[in-house]
């Protein structure tokens, strides 16, 4: 049905050249430092230096090496890259199966308006609006030596607390714990605002009827905000090869075994000026981590009930 309302001619005139406008900014800003950086990186994983000419210039040969390389340091035992490719699994399984889904059942009791849960939703989100420099410094004067934590265990547990993040055994689960105090807070507020949308007749059914909690979380619930609960399920699957904890923050410089992929390839552009290896690494799992995310998102559309509030 066409509408009834028409804009003026007088108005019309600059309509088409404001919409390109307003869109030439993005897509320049897209094609720019998306489409010409991705294929440039692209390029850059298949040219090898091989010396340098008389003028000084480097020169490149095309080349298979810097993927060779990236399968031979997977193999190697200790190796970083192996190193980084454990603790960049070990941070996207913290946010997929704990972060996710504790934060879930939090918006829910948040939702039905548990005693307090005004004071523990600034609580659970508070972490996300303070500066993430601060949030750690406060931990790590929180863990570290003499602080609070390694005198409660001196004093209380009669335990001397080693030292957590100058330990390979131990800087990189310290970092998780870190990663998982202050996860929660954007995962409760889109859950939270899902949840709150749904209609309160729904809800009022579901108490007449005396469902539990948890079925009434996982059969009413759950269902009405599956697009928002698998978006970020799905988004938190791309980032399988991508995750990284706050590893420039807390400052170990990828020692005591707390690489992650992501920070190795920062750490061989920033501190060696290499680009050709690091480019490479990121071809390699990106082209490994497609068919995955496709993979996992076909699943999710098979559940989807086609019903959001």
């Amino acid at each position: 049905m066409e509408s009834s309302y028409k804009m003026p001619k007088s108005m019309r005139k600059g309509t088409t050249l404001f919409i390109v406008l307003m869109l030439a900014i993005p897509v320049l800003w897209f094609v720019i430092f998306y489409v010409i950086v991705n294929f440039n990186s692209i390029i850059m994983s298949f040219k090898v230096v091989d010396g340098v000419s008389d003028a000084g210039t480097i020169q490149y040969k095309w080349g298979f090496d810097n993927f060779l390389q990236l399968f031979t340091e997977l193999d190697a035992k200790d190796g970083d890259m192996l190193i980084a490719l454990k603790n960049s699994i070990k941070y996207f399984a913290l946010n997929l199966f704990i972060i996710i889904p504790a934060s879930y059942l939090v918006s829910y009791f948040l939702y039905k308006k548990i005693f307090g849960y005004k004071f523990f939703r600034v609580l659970f989100y508070t972490p996300s609006i303070i500066s993430a420099v601060a949030m750690v410094i406060i931990f790590k004067n929180m863990v570290g030596g003499y602080g609070p934590l390694y005198v409660f265990c001196r004093d209380v547990l009669h335990f001397e607390l080693p030292a957590l993040l100058t330990n390979s055994k131990t800087a990189t689960n310290t970092i998780l714990v870190y990663c998982f105090w202050t996860g929660f807070g954007v995962n409760i507020i889109l859950y939270q605002g899902a949840m709150s949308r749904i209609p309160s007749e729904i809800m009022e059914q579901s108490k007449i009827d005396g469902l539990p909690w948890y079925k009434e979380l996982f059969k009413v619930i759950t269902p009405m905000i599956w697009p928002t609960l698998s978006t970020t399920i799905v988004l938190a699957i791309t980032g399988i090869f991508t995750s990284t904890g706050p590893i420039l923050l807390f400052g170990t410089g990828g020692a005591y075994e707390t690489y992650s992929i992501s920070y190795f390839i920062f750490s061989q552009v920033y501190d060696s000026g290499i680009y050709n290896y690091p480019a490479a690494i990121g071809v390699f799992f990106t082209l490994y981590s497609i068919p995955v995310v496709f993979g996992i998102r076909f699943i999710m559309n098979k559940f989807d009930s086609k019903v959001e509030y």
